[in-house]
């Protein structure tokens, strides 16, 4: 029997890395600048972000446009396939 990719076994941040490095890469194609906080190596930045997301388990990728929360990476995924992605930043 085959595995499906989404069962392989990844290591400990590679989807975290892989979700990020999407949605970096989408912003720097539509030229909207922006700001990477690596939360990993300080508490405090991890529990701004799951304050601002309003969910105590939220991982990275969270999109925050300055102290408005936007969503997470599947919004954001969903917003870029739907066109709303300015709206979605809080930017039009």
């Amino acid at each position: 029997s085959s595995t499906s990719p989404h069962n392989l076994p990844f290591p400990p941040g590679f989807q975290i890395k892989s979700q990020q490095s999407e949605v970096t890469r989408i912003l720097d194609g539509k030229n909207i600048k922006y700001e990477l906080v690596d939360i990993s190596q300080d508490n405090a930045l991890r529990e701004e972000m799951r304050a601002k997301a309003g969910n105590p388990k939220a991982i990275p990728p969270q999109i925050v446009n300055g102290d408005q929360y936007c969503g997470d990476y599947e919004l954001f995924v969903e917003a870029v396939e739907q066109n709303t992605l300015q709206e979605f930043l809080k930017l039009a």
